[in-house]
């Protein structure tokens, strides 16, 4: 009677656990990507995709 009284009791607050987490995650992700600097930004724009590419190892 006791094991059914607590799984019953904290089973309905890991959806809203599981929302607070996924909240702090993406807020803190999007803070740092507003907060880049504008030379930090185009640089990592100018990233190649590929990473057999050319620019990343110069003959």
């Amino acid at each position: 009677m006791f094991q059914r009284i607590i799984v019953d009791d904290w089973v309905p607050c890991l959806p809203v656990l599981s929302f607070c987490i996924f909240a702090v995650v993406f807020l803190s992700v999007t803070i740092r990507a507003l907060r880049l600097e504008k030379s930090e930004c185009s640089r990592l724009a100018s990233l190649p995709l590929d990473p057999k590419s050319e620019t990343l190892n110069p003959p």
